[in-house]
């Protein structure tokens, strides 16, 4: 592989993790869905397996619920030319209640959480999809989380 490959690569899987929180916080669950490999593994909270479970898992989510998921350190590592692995560092801003149905901001004392998504994408016939996202806290405002 060369370098511009490696390099489409990485841009590809780096463009999922973003699509990834702007799909989740803009409640576009149907474009959330198609990041992901039919049989992939997402655990944020809750273990979802493929493509329906985790259409079942986004259709179980609040309408009050706002979120904002910030994404920064988005290192990726390209196994081959089908294969990458990565590491996404989170910080979640999140509000439950009425008040999230108002386009008004909302005041919050803080994140909700910081922590990281270990990622591994797989290209599809459709372009590059994640085949597993795991997150994992290393804070927790468990105010945030009732």
């Amino acid at each position: 592989m060369d370098e511009l490959q490696r390099l489409v690569i990485e841009n590809a899987c780096r463009n999922l993790s973003i699509a990834y929180a702007k799909t989740v916080d803009f409640k576009e669950y149907d474009a959330f869905v198609e990041l992901f490999d039919d049989n992939a593994y997402l655990y944020a909270g809750v273990a979802l397996e493929g493509k329906e479970g985790i259409q079942r898992g986004m259709a179980k989510r609040s309408d009050t619920l706002r979120s904002r998921h910030v994404l920064t350190n988005i290192l990726i590592d390209v196994i081959d030319e089908n294969h990458a692995t990565g590491v996404t560092y989170l910080t979640l801003y999140r509000h439950i209640g009425a008040e999230s149905l108002e386009l008004a901001p909302i005041l919050v004392a803080g994140p909700a959480g910081v922590g990281h998504y270990s990622d591994e994408f797989i290209r599809t016939e459709t372009g590059w999809r994640f085949a597993r996202r795991v997150l994992e806290f290393a804070f927790q405002n468990p105010e945030a989380f009732p």
